[in-house]
């Protein structure tokens, strides 16, 4: 059997807190006439939420208890009694505290082996656990923990995105989060809304942030807040999420179909000059997959004219033009926090974001059945709201936001290398000035993209299509326009497919996905 490395003792400063894997707190100690109260606070001492507690007592001299690691539970040790040994092993090292005083507890992390030893006599140890039992969680041997500690674990299938992944590892701050909007009573609007707007348009370089139901709310809004109606025309890509041409739709104008480039599947800026006419009053770029469009290039287009430029983010939450954020690019940007997103809620939500200040107030007031005074109604305007529950959510999701995106970006890299040499397989182009987050990793094999598909699934690897039908090929749009009107995008919707990528996601997973296709592109290749 394997064994943990060797570690090191430690002990508290004089503040009671050590920082490493084990962090040692000094609780509340009050003493009272009729006795001594010792308090521990989640918010204060524990850190997460309490879901399980249970005791330690009477274990014969010598023997120990735990000896296992936990995936995903963070646990909270107090010795009320007598004195024990806790030894805590994470990423090759290991930490050992000697735990004698009930004023003081040790929390541990997840993603821990946890062994405690050396009991006195008289001891008597409380856990407290994040989470109720699960033998789903328990890593019951060492090897085998080592191996899951060190992402060795083999793997037999990759989905192709698992949300329980990021629930798990933020589910205690996302809980707390939760518990103190609850606890407010404030339910609509209010300071988590307001912050978190302040938080997220700062992270975008912009000055503003409303917060809105969706992103096909934001798109819409933003239109309206241009006064963007009938008779006016909107350019948009052929080739992207069809909310992008419901907004346009919704607000009564003609939507204008560019084609996009083969090799990123952006809007396609070199073709947007001869679609301008006097009539055009916004351009939506939108940037897909995580990828910012040209946008230096397409601002020089609509320089001397009135026409806005409204940036589609809704995949691209952190990505980087010329070293400056999708979001503060254009003259607003419409955000979507749909749970798949790389910043997503716990259902939908979205945002607009702008530098300008008449911009923002108009989109609120939208958005507040067209209300800045209540019960004086200016335009007839929509219920659209980011509410509190979402912003604390949003908050708390923030603040990993860039860690996640480095994470996505290595695991694209990973692919870049191990498909670089695959006859048969496009991988996605990146511009020099582009700092892509990869909401999707997309490739595209012509002729045999359903096949991969299928082989891939039998293999236990999961993907997706983004997307599968243009634009103007809907049947929404049935006689607006017809095939061959767009051959670059139409040419992307029958050769596309997304391959797993998530800040979750293993480097064995993506190694795993890596050779299914090259074995299938090798089949293939063989066949008759």
């Amino acid at each position: 059997m394997a064994s943990a490395p060797q570690g090191r003792e430690i002990a508290a400063g004089q503040d009671g807190s050590v920082e490493g894997l084990v962090r040692l707190v000094e609780l509340q100690t009050i003493p009272m006439p009729n006795g001594i109260l010792g308090v521990a606070e989640v918010s204060t001492h524990i850190g997460f939420p309490v879901h399980r507690a249970y005791y330690i007592r009477d274990v014969p001299t010598g023997q120990s208890r735990g000896a296992h690691g936990h995936k995903a539970l963070r646990q909270c040790f107090l010795c009320l009694r007598g004195s024990v040994s806790l030894s805590i092993s994470k990423n090759g090292v290991t930490e050992t505290v000697r735990l004698s005083r009930p004023s003081q507890a040790a929390v541990v992390p997840a993603g821990c082996w946890r062994d405690l030893s050396d009991f006195s006599e008289d001891s008597v140890v409380i856990v407290l656990a994040s989470d109720e039992y699960d033998e789903g969680d328990y890593i019951r041997d060492l090897g085998d923990f080592v191996r899951w500690d060190a992402g060795d674990e083999p793997v037999a299938a990759v989905p192709y995105l698992d949300l329980g992944r990021t629930s798990q590892a933020l589910g205690p701050e996302i809980e707390l989060a939760m518990r103190r909007v609850v606890k407010s009573g404030c339910l609509i609007g209010g300071p988590e809304v307001t912050g978190f707007e302040a938080r997220f348009a700062g992270f975008c370089g912009a000055d503003h942030m409303v917060g809105l139901g969706n992103g096909l709310d934001a798109l819409v809004i933003a239109l309206r807040a241009w006064g963007i109606g009938s008779g006016d025309e909107v350019i948009v890509p052929a080739h992207t999420f069809v909310a992008t041409s419901l907004a346009v739709d919704e607000v009564g104008a003609t939507q204008v179909l560019v084609d996009v480039e083969p090799d990123t599947g952006l809007m396609d800026v070199g073709r947007v000059a001869a679609l301008i006419t006097e009539r055009t009053r916004a351009i939506i770029p939108v940037h897909l997959y995580g990828h910012p469009v040209d946008m230096d290039a397409l601002r020089a287009l609509a320089a001397g004219r009135d026409i806005r430029i409204l940036e589609d983010a809704c995949q691209a939450h952190g990505a980087r033009y010329k070293g400056r954020r999708c979001g503060g690019l254009g003259d607003a940007a419409a955000f979507s926090f749909y749970p798949t997103k790389n910043l997503g809620a716990l259902g939908d939500g979205g945002a607009l974001v702008t530098a300008d200040a008449a911009t923002a107030e108009a989109a609120r007031m939208i958005a507040n059945y067209g209300s800045r005074e209540k019960y004086r109604h200016e335009v007839a305007g929509r219920n659209s709201r980011l509410d509190p529950l979402q912003a604390a959510v949003l908050s708390t999701k923030l603040e990993h936001l860039d860690t996640w995106n480095a994470r996505r970006s290595q695991l694209a890299l990973r692919y870049f290398l191990g498909l670089a040499n695959v006859r048969g397989l496009e991988l996605p182009a990146v511009r020099a000035w582009a700092e892509p987050v990869w909401h999707v990793f997309p490739v595209r094999a012509p002729g045999v993209r359903d096949e991969l598909i299928a082989y891939l699934a039998e293999n236990g690897v999961g993907t997706n299509i983004h997307y599968p039908t243009p634009v103007h090929l809907q049947p929404c749009y049935v006689g607006r326009w017809h095939v061959g009107d767009f051959p670059v995008a139409e040419a992307l919707a029958s050769s596309l497919l997304s391959l797993p990528l998530d800040p979750t996601h293993t480097d064995r997973e993506i190694d795993f996905v890596i050779a299914r296709i090259c074995e299938f592109f090798a089949w293939a290749q063989a066949a008759p």
